[in-house]
């Protein structure tokens, strides 16, 4: 075999792999994504897709069924490079979650074209000239079985459904009396909120807060509360540059005790909690549409 070939063919697995464990670490943040998107009923999928992207990574790294391999990879970045267009042109969505919670591997929208543009000449090429190696030894195997038993175990432990329908509301609601959110906000029966938990520093946060200042001004909610991890020094910095239209409350390691998990957003409607969102904040609109 053309010892190019193999190169990109490894190049194209370690992609694949890289991406599939980055999304497994914590589905959840794929899957709000996906909401993010308007795809809120397609969040089931999102185990496949790393199933998927798993699969075909291990077969170009051990160079088995390389063609058929590539071909698949193809099709899936193709797919993923429209979908993600859409929502950049349609929905200005700049983070295509290719790799979870992984925030130095979410490039800018011209690097993200550019990897995926490499990927694909990449991919065309293994599967033009690569081979259909059918061989299979126990060790190939035996690796793979056991890198996607990890996989599967880090996907079900972390997976949560993000958007939920009025029929889910009355199954999932929680008195926030009963949560730990009782000690940071206190809320009315007749009104609803937005309560966001995020960290001053954290890049996905940052990103949320422009579709954050929406949720008031568009009337999807009430009242935007932000719960942040900080202090009064770096709050200035923060509202200088992002001028937000809500009440900020910061805190420091208190703040772990309602999540670990930057950012969180709860819906509260009737003193209870009926959606809570990790990752990027989806816009108001698409928001709206999945709680109504």
């Amino acid at each position: 075999m053309n010892k190019r070939i193999e190169i990109y063919s490894l190049i194209s697995g370690l992609v694949f792999l890289i991406s599939g464990t980055a999304k497994a670490i914590d589905i959840s943040v794929f899957s709000n994504v996906i909401t993010q998107y308007g795809f809120g009923n397609l969040q089931f999928i999102t185990p496949l897709i790393i199933f998927a992207e798993i699969s075909v990574g291990l077969l170009l790294i051990f160079q088995v069924w390389q063609k058929r391999s590539a071909l698949f990879g193809l099709v899936l970045v193709a797919g993923f490079t429209i979908i993600y267009a859409y929502g950049f042109i349609f929905n200005g969505i700049e983070n295509c979650g290719c790799f979870g919670k992984i925030t130095v591997l979410n490039t800018s929208p011209i690097i993200t074209f550019l990897r995926n543009a490499i990927l694909l000449y990449l991919l065309f090429s293994v599967w033009r000239k690569g081979e259909n190696k059918n061989y299979l030894n126990k060790w190939i195997a035996l690796t793979a079985l056991i890198f996607m038993c990890l996989v599967a175990f880090m996907s079900g432990y972390t997976f949560r459904y993000v958007g939920k329908s009025k029929n889910q509301k009355e199954y999932q609601a929680r008195a926030i009396k009963n949560t730990a959110l009782k000690d940071f906000v206190t809320t009315s029966k007749d009104s609803t909120y937005l309560v966001f938990a995020f960290s001053y520093t954290c890049p996905h946060c940052l990103n949320s807060i422009a579709n954050l200042n929406e949720y008031k001004r568009s009337g999807v909610v009430d009242k935007v509360i932000g719960l942040a991890l900080g202090d009064s020094i770096i709050e200035k910095k923060f509202t200088e540059i992002f001028q937000p239209n809500f009440t900020i409350k910061n805190y420091s390691k208190e703040l772990f005790r309602l999540t670990n998990d930057f950012p969180t957003a709860y819906y509260i409607q009737n003193d209870s909690i009926v959606m809570e969102l990790s990752g990027e904040l989806p816009c108001a609109y698409v928001f709206d549409k999945s709680v109504h």
